[in-house]
């Protein structure tokens, strides 16, 4: 298990294997907790054990309370899922969306099966496939991670705001 306290975001260059649940969920609460202004997320049912824990969410909070500018952008594709078992992620989107905004990947985007984080267009987290755990992370690529942006860009543009993820209580 990598705790990541001596990475330091738009500074180590290093390209990390993460191959854990918890390596995943300790790597994306230090790129959100460093992160200044620009955090995308792209997952298919936003992984409770990454995106649902009182670290990362307040790490988000501070992010959008520390900057006016600050902007998050969270693609998922299974609101349903995530609306039935509630997510304080979702709940804090809620309660900040001049800075929180959700979408619902569209049709044409259903077989992409990959996990994303990227951090000031400059970190990232990325898995290849949502069933496991195994992936990068760099908290210094600014070219692998505008290559990721692209891909989410291009994503968030045909996605859709849903219904099950406004208003959703837990």
């Amino acid at each position: 298990m990598h705790l990541f306290d001596d990475y330091k975001l738009a500074k180590t260059s290093t390209l990390i294997r993460v191959e854990t649940r918890e390596d995943n969920h300790l790597a994306a609460v230090r790129l959100a907790q460093q992160c200044m202004r620009n955090l995308e997320i792209i997952s298919r049912d936003l992984d409770p054990s990454i995106y649902d824990t009182p670290d990362f969410v307040d790490a988000v909070k501070q992010l959008a309370l520390k900057s006016r500018f600050a902007k998050i952008r969270i693609l998922v594709f299974e609101p349903e899922t995530i609306a039935h078992h509630g997510h304080r992620l979702i709940d804090l989107a809620r309660h900040l969306s001049s800075y929180i905004e959700l979408r619902k990947a569209s049709n044409e985007n259903k077989d992409y099966n990959e996990a994303l984080l990227i951090a000031d267009e400059t970190g990232f987290l990325h898995r290849d496939s949502t069933e496991r755990y195994e992936g990068k992370l760099n908290f210094n690529d600014k070219r692998q991670s505008k290559y990721l942006l692209h891909q989410f860009e291009a994503m968030w543009e045909t996605g859709t705001p849903d219904p099950n993820l406004r208003g959703l209580t837990i």
